[in-house]
């Protein structure tokens, strides 16, 4: 069961920590989940899980024999597989700063340092701002290939451009903390 809701509160208490979520990563720290904080207290005192990161502001879950801090971020103690469902081509809108985020600023055509994004169907031609319409691009070959399909010039894309999921955000922003020691 997915937990979601619009917003995190402003300050967590007594009141509303149980409506805060949780992201719950896998032993291999894969983002799985978010789930609601109560259940990731459950998990953390039966010792299928432990925190990762705590919330910047420091909230205790208390009992009568335990204090947990509420959580940010826990991690399950045992690998647990899910398995992969293949992603179809979005439609939805996509940034220039996401696409070369998505494709780690390589080049869809060369595979070399790309800093531009090109439209594989051009916008002259009707292509679309979506995520399985654009792909980053050095300049030499967005000059090269100009308002024509990678088709007409020769060229061929060296992966299929598709949208981010929202364990690959989650994934990116674990990386990150881990990186900057956070967690």
């Amino acid at each position: 069961m997915t937990f979601r809701h619009a917003a995190d509160p402003v300050a967590v208490t007594a009141d509303n920590w149980i409506h805060t979520s949780v992201l719950v990563l896998n032993a291999s720290y894969e983002a799985l989940d978010e789930i609601a904080a109560d259940r990731a207290v459950v998990l953390i005192i039966g010792g299928a899980a432990e925190a990762i990161a705590d919330r910047e502001s420091y909230f205790a879950i208390r009992s009568t024999r335990v204090e947990v801090p509420l959580p940010q971020t826990i991690r399950l103690r045992r690998y647990v597989y899910i398995e992969h469902v293949p992603h179809g081509g979005d439609q939805s809108r996509a940034t220039l700063a996401g696409v070369l985020r998505r494709d780690r600023h390589r080049c869809g055509y060369c595979a070399g340092w790309a800093r531009t994004v090109d439209h594989i169907r051009p916008r002259s031609r009707g292509g679309p701002n979506t995520w399985d319409n654009l792909v980053a691009c050095c300049v030499a070959c967005n000059t090269a290939k100009a308002d024509h399909t990678p088709e007409e010039v020769g060229m061929r894309l060296l992966w299929q451009p598709k949208a981010p999921t929202h364990r690959a955000k989650q994934q990116r922003k674990i990386w990150r903390q881990l990186a900057a020691g956070h967690a």
